[in-house]
């Protein structure tokens, strides 16, 4: 089963009819939504709220706002409680659209930061893609699991999977899976660029008039972006999290 984030758009609704109209604008998306496999389903089972790690913001001038999201204006949704200036969705107008991007660059720099005092305690470290390219070359001599292993047992790769599992703030989970090595080595400049343009959107995006599109198509991130910041005050933004 896999998670993911999406973001839906709604028309002005109160907090207290939001999970209905969410329902509304996903069902056609439903993977049971037909008698046999439903051909444009995406998801399997929803809930409204936000990554723990990136919650919505407030404008200063709007906290505290009854048309926002929060557990308190949603009670029956079980939402998380979260802290000032953040909620669940609302009333775009009443969104910090650019402190919300900040903070993801923020949290980018302050990640390679984290990744840069690692490199200078551990001694150089080499990518997943070399110890694979040794395998492929000698696939007998140098077995797959051997190579997947010692590139594991490289004590830089080794200290960023311990921090990922003790909740370290800058390594998260997905460095269990991810080769730390190789995702740095990216470009930095576009690196921050990416975490630019994934600070408002998830994974996919209802727009809304009903349509659905996500990461997997290209040019999604700016697209995404670009109708989040031109969508009316009035309308609600929301992220709801779907397994499929």
């Amino acid at each position: 089963m896999s998670k993911f984030f999406a973001t839906v758009c709604l028309p002005p609704t109160p907090p207290h009819r939001v999970p209905d109209a969410i329902a509304v604008a996903l069902a056609p998306y439903d993977m049971n939504a037909t008698d046999d496999w439903n051909p444009v389903g995406e998801w399997d089972g929803w809930m409204l709220g936000v990554h723990r790690a990136s919650p919505y913001l407030v404008r200063p001038a709007h906290d505290g706002d009854p048309r926002l999201l929060t557990s308190a204006t949603v009670p029956r949704a079980g939402l998380a409680p979260l802290g000032p200036l953040e909620c669940h969705g609302g009333p775009r107008g009443l969104l910090d659209f650019d402190a919300m991007r900040q903070r993801a660059v923020r949290g980018y720099d302050e990640l390679r930061a984290a990744w840069e005092e690692l490199v200078a305690a551990h001694p150089p470290a080499r990518p997943l893609a070399e110890f694979v390219a040794r395998h492929e070359a000698d696939p007998d001599g140098y077995p797959l699991a051997r190579a997947e292993k010692e590139h594991l047992l490289q004590p830089l790769v080794q200290e960023v999977a311990r921090r990922a599992v003790a909740g370290d703030p800058h390594f998260g989970t997905s460095f269990l899976t991810t080769d730390p090595v190789a995702w740095f080595a990216r470009d930095h400049a576009a690196a921050r660029e990416r975490a630019l343009r994934t600070a408002l959107a998830g994974y996919a995006l209802v727009t809304l008039d009903g349509r659905w599109r996500d990461a997997g198509s290209e040019g999604y991130r700016e697209w995404a972006d670009e109708q989040l910041e031109h969508l009316d005050p009035e309308a609600v933004v929301v992220d709801v999290l779907c397994h499929c």
